[in-house]
């Protein structure tokens, strides 16, 4: 059971080695868009 563990645990690893190299080789275009602008919340005046 000990050895199944490791075995899985050195795989996890290994597939996140080879995820970060693929990554890592082949970046994620940017991406764009375009900014929108929004008027900042106003709220009425508490009455006092």
């Amino acid at each position: 059971m000990r050895t199944t563990l490791l075995i899985v645990v050195l795989l996890g690893i290994v597939a996140a080695g080879i995820g970060v190299l693929v990554l890592g080789a082949f970046p994620p275009a940017p991406h764009t868009a375009m900014v929108e602008k929004t008027l900042p919340l106003t709220r009425p005046a508490a009455p006092r």
